[in-house]
C-alpha cells in the first residue's frame, strides 16, 4: 500500500503562474523526497500603478509518497 502525505505551499513569482508553481515544487524538492504532484488551489495576482499584473501567486498541495 502506498501511502501520500500532502503539504501546502505559497508561492510568487514576478514571471508567470507556472513559474510560481515550479518554485513551490524546487523549494519542496529541496527537503521533501518522493514528490508525486502538484495540485494548484488558487491563483492570485497583484497589480502594478500601470495597470498591468505584476507578482503572480500561488496556493499549491504538494503531495508524496512516505516511505519505510
Amino acid at each position: 500500500m502506498t501511502v501520500l502525505k500532502v503539504i501546502e505551499l505559497m508561492s510568487e513569482s514576478d514571471e508567470s503562474w507556472e513559474h510560481a508553481a515550479q518554485k513551490a515544487a524546487d523549494k519542496a524538492g529541496k527537503t521533501v523526497k518522493n514528490i508525486r504532484s502538484v495540485w494548484i488551489k488558487d491563483f492570485a495576482a497583484t497589480v502594478g500603478s500601470d495597470g498591468k499584473l505584476d507578482t503572480y501567486r500561488v496556493t499549491c498541495k504538494v503531495s508524496f509518497e512516505v516511505k519505510d
